[in-house]
């Protein structure tokens, strides 16, 4: 081989690598006059050639939708610099990542400064955010992308989504559009713009890697878009966009062990930005339904011991008086399953699909109660997001229990409807109050408490005695049994399993 043929083959190897696939290029061997041939003509065929030129013009492509999405996007996004006395900090999951909103400044002596990004969103001076980058903010400073500054004041606050809206007197201003999130798919491009770290109009990309994300843990109505594309503090409130440049969502949060980037941010999906936006601008709030229960999520041993033939779905554990799902009839022990056609498998998911309707909208309701499907239109009232609690207190002992709570290691007391109120229990017509808990026991095993109130057992009432000695009878004997349990005004499901089982069930 010369040495002209050896220089040929090894730059034909480094241009294959370059096109965007991995190859891994062999070392050269000196070869017959034949094989030299063969190697020649593959590496100059025309259909490798046209492969390569073929890679690099989508390559091209996409570079060129990327770049022209931050052109169309850029001049509407805004770095928000603001001033306050008040401090945030991340919250933790239980797995030790912390869901930060990707924004917050540690403590430090003196006023707090924070840096986050915004959208204008009309030519008038209307700014997305948002709302935990302002929220707590005496003065707001923006800085446009032609480094132009000026002052912004607060409209409204959603803290229910985390969105926020800012007006600002600032002329000749361009305004973002919005595009539909609701035809995002999973793997489609997106490029988010901010200020991470205080950089200004940083650009970076990837992919939706999944949607309709809840129970995230940083706001009430979670329904987030998961992306990768790189978030990081100082990008909240900045615009999550499509190839085409309209926003698609609005960045809230990032999941991470270190404060910085690990691949998983969440942005606020834009139907559910532009509609807090729009009642924002309106009325100066959001004005959302209000259905009126308690759920939990459940487990296929849950979902067994109340007799549904489903996979998935929310368990109602209270049911408010004088609410809307009262008068539609929904009771505890109920398993929704969808809502408007959505199938339901979180509570975070139901608030989400309850909390984007509007007080007085119809929804339909599917649930099973006792094996059977129920259909249910319920007729949402407003919500009010000032919730009470009421205090624990211990019963006094006035009678013991029947054998079969003896064995699940549960004494309860039963109070009158009287007692309940000198108790401050939300007890109309009298209740069971849990007067002691063996601490061996299955009851205890299921956590169950001394001063916990006993609302129901299975799919029955359980008011007096006698009606939960009936609600036990009714089980298949040696069944988990399911009881609706009520501690400091919140009612929740837990699965007593009697006999020996109840040792596999502690957490």
């Amino acid at each position: 081989m010369s040495q002209l043929q050896r220089i040929n083959q090894i730059a034909n190897c480094s241009a294959l690598a370059t096109v965007g696939a991995l190859f891994v290029c062999a070392p050269v061997f000196a070869l017959s006059p034949a094989t030299e041939g063969v190697a020649a003509a593959s590496a100059t065929s025309p259909s490798s050639v046209e492969r390569n030129d073929g890679a690099k013009s989508e390559a091209r492509g996409l570079s060129r939708a990327f770049r022209g999405a931050a052109k169309r996007l850029s001049p509407s996004v805004v770095t928000i610099n603001t001033i306050s006395h008040a401090q945030a900090s991340a919250s933790s999951s239980p797995n030790g990542r912390r869901m930060m909103p990707p924004g917050m400044q540690s403590p430090s002596q003196g006023p707090a400064r924070g840096t986050g990004t915004g959208a204008v969103i009309s030519k008038d001076g209307f700014i997305v955010t948002a709302n935990h980058v302002v929220a707590d903010a005496d003065e707001i400073e923006l800085l446009f992308h032609d480094g132009r500054t000026a002052k912004a004041t607060v409209v409204g606050l959603d803290p229910g989504t985390d969105i926020a809206v800012l007006h600002t007197d600032a002329r000749d201003l361009v305004a973002a559009s919005f595009g539909e999130s609701s035809e995002l798919e999973i793997g489609d491009w997106v490029v988010a713009i901010g200020a991470p770290f205080g950089l200004e109009q940083t650009v970076t990309a990837g992919i939706v890697s999944a949607k309709s994300r809840s129970d995230v843990g940083l706001a009430t109505f979670e329904n987030y878009i998961q992306t990768d594309a790189a978030i990081n503090p100082g990008n909240s409130g900045g615009p999550l966009a499509n190839l085409d440049g309209e926003i698609i969502g609005i960045n809230s949060c990032i999941s991470s062990k270190g404060g910085g980037n690990d691949g998983i941010g969440f942005a606020v999906p834009s139907a559910v930005a532009r509609r807090v936006v729009e009642a924002i601008i309106a009325d100066g709030r959001v004005a959302r339904g209000w259905l009126g229960i308690g759920v939990q999520p459940v487990d296929e041993d849950m979902i067994a011991s109340l007799g549904a033939n489903a996979s998935t779905g929310v368990l109602v554990n209270s049911v408010s008086s004088g609410s809307p799902a009262q008068a539609a009839g929904i009771e505890p022990g109920d398993l929704i399953t969808s809502i408007g056609g959505r199938t339901i498998r979180t509570p975070g998911e139901l608030v989400a699909s309850i909390g984007e309707n509007s007080p007085g909208a119809k929804l339909a309701i599917r649930a099973i109660r006792d094996g059977r499907e129920q259909s249910i239109e319920a007729t949402l009232g407003e919500r009010d997001d000032e919730p009470g609690a009421k205090a624990r207190r211990a019963a006094p002992k006035q009678q013991h229990v029947p054998s079969a709570f003896e064995k699940m290691g549960l004494t309860l007391t039963e109070l009158s409807s009287g007692d309940a109120a000198s108790l401050g229990l939300t007890a109309e017509d009298g209740a069971l109050v849990v007067e002691r808990v063996e601490e061996e026991g299955p009851a205890a095993a299921a956590g169950i408490q001394p001063g916990d109130m006993i609302r129901r057992i299975g799919s029955r009432a359980a008011r007096t005695l006698d009606e939960a000695t009936a609600a036990i009878g009714a089980l298949r004997e040696g069944s988990p049994v399911p009881v609706l349990v009520e501690r400091e005004g919140r009612a929740r499901f837990v699965l007593i399993r009697p006999g020996n089982e109840s040792s596999d069930t502690r957490r």
